[in-house]
């Protein structure tokens, strides 16, 4: 998937506390990132972001039996202070913002799941009009 979607991360980078992001496909590929996020250092994240979000779902899934495995987000409290606050958009992508501890982290959750209703529908668009015959 070659489609640049950092403008997802545009109104999130806009909440106070905010430093940095990444948006990346399902199996880790970097879709878009920040201004400040290197090509490496978006793929090192969108690699293990991928990985973070396949643990969740296999713990969801084995605790709740199966009845409920679907992960809305993650928030990842770091050691310095600071937050990581993952969020799958749909079953093809997810956003990972990397926030300082002054962050409020529900108005991160709020316009993170916001973009992520954005992004979604970015994604199904770009998929449809790339399959002939199917529209959107």
């Amino acid at each position: 998937m070659s489609l640049d979607v950092s403008w997802v991360l545009s109104p999130l980078l806009a909440v106070p506390g905010v430093v940095r992001g990444v948006v990346l496909s399902r199996d880790g590929l970097i879709l878009g990132g920040s201004a400040d996020v290197t090509a490496e250092t978006g793929e090192r994240a969108a690699a293990m972001t991928s990985s973070v979000l396949g643990a969740a779902r296999a713990l969801c899934d084995g605790l709740s039996d199966g009845a409920d495995g679907e992960v809305v987000d993650i928030v990842i409290s770091a050691g310095s202070g600071g937050y990581y606050y993952i969020a799958p958009a749909g079953d093809r992508a997810a956003i990972v913002v990397a926030a300082t501890g002054t962050v409020n982290i529900g108005a991160l959750a709020f316009e993170v799941q916001l973009q992520v209703q954005k992004l979604v529908k970015a994604l199904d668009e770009a998929s449809a009009a790339r399959v002939p015959g199917v529209r959107t």
